[in-house]
């Protein structure tokens, strides 16, 4: 299978460069060419990836491909697709449909860009979901999923999205077996679900100072002392304005955000630490640890424990 690995002005070439390593891991193991990298952009120039290392690639448009890799770029919500970009979302637009276009990160909106994504399913970084919503209706987005595979195209969320999108490949090709042996020897991290019922706190943070400010004190605050006219106090505002202000931002009452934040932090604390349950509460200032089980497991369904074997 001809893969193209695709290279653009201010594209982050690390997980291509990883890739090309887990294809060549796949071919010694199948003593086999199973796989045939081929670096590409859109003139077939020399491209430097950085740190004084240079690829020497080939054109776009004269690639014979089974599959092409986008990957994401040096970019924020407001230049995630840019005039500079017109020529590389026009070719993309014009490879034919059996090319299966594997993208991830910022590298989804330049394929959503040129209409290969619209009417299906995909992902994308959580701070683009909303940019990619507005920008893409046509496309079926799913932001609580870290990865979409579909037959023409496959999408993944974060810069180290290449990794599970390369393993679906080396699986779909190859079969698990290959691929689990890759994955053992190369000691690739193995991919798994994560995102969590708090999955959508990053992106109501990421709507400006106000709503930062707001988490800063929810996340300092001791659970037992949070009210909402403590926090209008810190923030010198009425509880009225503040009331009204959160609901018209994220949806949420006052109270039901402080709780989702400070469940969050119990959230991360679960997954990526191994601390007691006594502990997280005892830091967090929860009144004890019985107080945490109760009112995580009313917020999320399960107890700690259970939230911590799901998604350790």
């Amino acid at each position: 299978m001809n893969i193209g690995l695709l290279l653009y002005p201010g594209c982050i070439a690390s997980g291509l460069l990883a890739l090309a390593d887990i294809f060549k891991a796949v071919n010694l193991r199948l003593h086999k060419p199973q796989f045939e990298v081929n670096w590409l952009t859109l003139s077939g120039e020399t491209f430097e990836v950085g740190n004084g290392v240079s690829i020497a690639t080939n054109k776009l448009s004269d690639a014979n491909l089974g599959a092409l890799v986008v990957p994401g770029a040096w970019r924020d919500a407001t230049t995630v697709v840019t005039a500079q970009d017109n020529a590389l979302v026009a070719a993309l637009s014009k490879l034919p449909d059996q090319v299966m276009l594997l993208s991830y990160c910022t590298g989804v909106c330049l394929v959503a860009e040129a209409g290969k994504l619209t009417g299906q399913a995909a992902t994308t970084t959580w701070w683009l979901a909303e940019t990619a919503a507005d920008r893409f209706p046509g496309v079926r987005w799913k932001p609580a999923s870290t990865v979409v595979m579909n037959t023409r195209n496959a999408t993944a969320a974060g810069v180290n999205g290449y990794l599970p999108l390369g393993m679906a490949l080396i699986e779909q090709h190859c079969g698990r077996r290959v691929a689990e042996e890759i994955q053992k020897y190369m000691v690739l991290p193995r991919f798994k679900e994560r995102h969590t019922p708090f999955q959508g706190i990053p992106g109501l943070l990421q709507q400006g100072p106000f709503m930062r400010a707001v988490a800063l004190w929810v996340e300092q605050c001791p659970a037992e002392a949070l009210t909402t006219e403590a926090l209008a106090d810190h923030l010198n505002l009425s509880s009225r304005t503040l009331a009204r202000r959160i609901k018209r931002e994220t949806g949420y009452s006052s109270g039901q955000l402080m709780r989702l934040i400070k469940h969050n932090q119990v959230s991360d604390e679960l997954i990526a630490t191994s601390k007691s349950i006594y502990r997280i509460s005892d830091e967090l200032g929860f009144a004890d640890d019985a107080t945490l089980r109760r009112s995580f497991k009313q917020l999320t369904g399960v107890t700690p424990s259970e939230y911590r074997q799901r998604f350790e």
